[in-house]
């Protein structure tokens, strides 16, 4: 079954928040990767999942700005304990109807 904007959005709500990461999980490739090159950070598909359970954070207010079966790019809000709130981009690309690339830039000043 091929993956959209809202199925993959509603999948990373289910993950972080509600901390259901099998369906996610199906969804990303075998050589996922989540990225933010200004913090140099790199995920591999198990430490994405990893994350998204042991996280505090909750995404929010997923908005999409363009997709097709090749890419997603969209927005939402990340909400913190002790943090300010913040705006995610990013893009994600799709290879065989699996995410293989989830890239973000996180903004705190909005």
């Amino acid at each position: 079954m091929p993956i959209n904007f809202k199925t993959y959005s509603d999948l990373w709500v289910k993950a972080v928040n509600d901390k259901e990461t099998q369906g996610l999980s199906k969804a990303l490739s075998d050589d996922f990767v989540w990225s933010n090159k200004r913090f140099n950070y790199v995920a591999n598909k198990q430490e994405t999942i990893d994350w998204c359970k042991n996280t505090n954070l909750i995404g929010i207010d997923f908005t999409a700005y363009y997709e097709n079966d090749e890419v997603m790019v969209g927005i939402h809000t990340a909400i913190e304990p002790n943090e300010a709130d913040s705006s995610v981009m990013f893009i994600a690309k799709i290879k065989d109807g699996k995410v293989v690339s989830h890239s973000y830039i996180r903004e705190y000043d909005r």
